[in-house]
């Protein structure tokens, strides 16, 4: 038997979790089979096993996926941009990801997965270190504003960083589960009114 590079080992566990997303996002966690993923992915089950040992384990896969690219946003960031702009680059395309039609399955997708977390606790935990990843480089980047003298020395960053991921949140809830569409003045409103806040010199 042939042996399997890397490359088309990544090839395929892509082609799985690129499937499983889409009926995750259409049917939901509880009511996803592997053999729906099976079914729309062409993999056999005994070849989707062999790269996940669960439901649950691609389910996580794909969550991953999407913190693997917020994290790179902020990590594109160069050392010459100032906090304000770094800060204002992130809040822009967050709002402009949440904003944006073509993205309305990944928005579905994260609320199907927040609404599972209730119901597994394996799930809750890893979204709960989810967060914490997500708001400890939000936090890192607001300090780094106070520390510059860019941003308020009083500015409560945990409380802010609370405000901007619950804020961003929920007009992706309102966009892609409710249908009420945001628009690019909802987002550059939001953006500058937490820009003021927190440049605002006493």
């Amino acid at each position: 038997m042939p042996k399997i590079t890397e490359e088309s080992k990544q090839e395929r566990i892509s082609l799985i979790l690129h499937h499983a997303f889409k009926v995750f996002s259409d049917k939901g966690y509880s009511d996803t089979t592997i053999d729906d993923i099976v079914n729309a992915s062409g993999v056999s089950k005994g070849g989707i096993y062999t790269y996940f040992k669960s439901k649950e384990e691609i389910f996580l896969a794909i969550a991953e996926d999407r913190l693997i690219n917020r994290k790179k946003l902020i990590t594109s960031f160069t050392s010459s941009m100032s906090s304000k702009e770094k800060l204002s680059n992130y809040l822009q395309w967050i709002l402009n990801w949440v904003i944006d039609e073509k993205n309305i399955l990944q928005i579905k997708f994260t609320f199907e997965f927040w609404s599972v977390t209730s119901r597994n606790d394996a799930i809750k935990t890893f979204a709960l270190e989810r967060y914490n990843q997500v708001s400890k480089d939000l936090c890192a980047l607001l300090e780094e504003g106070v520390t510059r003298g860019e941003f308020r020395k009083d500015l409560d960053v945990n409380s802010i960083c609370y405000i901007i991921l619950s804020s961003t949140d929920s007009i992706g809830f309102y966009t892609g589960i409710m249908g009420v569409k945001a628009n690019n003045a909802i987002a550059n409103n939001l953006l500058n009114m937490i820009i003021n806040n927190i440049c605002e010199v006493d």
